[in-house]
């Protein structure tokens, strides 16, 4: 995600990206630092964020409690988003996905799909993860029984969610396809341009298309 970040700079005027860890790294003028890591990675940059006062978009996943007792601590200092996909293409699938669970009128058994490249570390992914939240948070009484989760590691590919809900009239699918890290990277470039105008505390990806990105 880092090169695919900086190649997305490069194609802008108005961004500059430096390494964070680099000797000569100025803090100065920072709008925000940028975490696509590992959970170790994380626990860094937040402290780097949290001591400089600098707004902190970490799109990591498989954080454990140690990073989430970070992450606690530090949304009271700075604003920071944490969001396990930053593409537009997977909120305009949970958009789809509420609109169609507020139309019907009994629950629906659901069935999650999601397939990644074979590098993956974390299974199921973030954004599966973040979606089962966001079906029990907030569309519970919709859902029949357990939300099933398939997971698959196969060759090279970036990122396909599928989310199945099955009824006695039949099953109606939700799907996005990521076609590159391309994304992921501009979704976290757009939050970076305007996190400097948030309040302190923590965000999701959907509290900043709410802003109109």
């Amino acid at each position: 995600m880092g090169q695919a970040i900086q190649a997305q700079c490069k194609k802008l005027t108005d961004i500059q990206v430096s390494d964070f860890q680099a000797k000569e790294f100025d803090s100065n003028g920072i709008s925000a630092l940028i975490d696509f890591s590992s959970p170790e990675g994380f626990n860094i940059a937040l402290k780097f964020c949290k001591e400089n006062k600098i707004p902190f978009i970490s799109g990591t996943t498989g954080l454990s409690d140690k990073n989430l007792k970070g992450l606690s601590a530090a949304k009271k200092i700075i604003p920071i988003l944490i969001a396990s996909n930053m593409s537009l293409g997977v909120a305009n699938l949970k958009s789809a996905i509420e609109k169609y669970l507020i139309s019907i009128k009994r629950p629906v058994k659901c069935k999650i799909v999601e397939i990644h490249h074979t590098k993956k570390k974390d299974s199921p992914s973030g954004t599966a993860v973040e979606i089962v939240k966001f079906l029990e948070n907030y569309h519970a009484n919709k859902i029949d029984g357990l939300i099933d989760v398939e997971s698959h590691r196969i060759g090279n590919i970036f990122g396909i969610h599928r989310v199945e809900f099955k009824s006695e009239e039949g099953i109606t699918n939700f799907q996005h396809i990521a076609s590159s890290r391309d994304v992921f990277a501009k979704g976290a470039l757009k939050a970076a341009r305007s996190i400097n105008s948030m309040e302190i505390g923590e965000y999701s990806f959907a509290d900043f298309l709410d802003k109109k990105l």
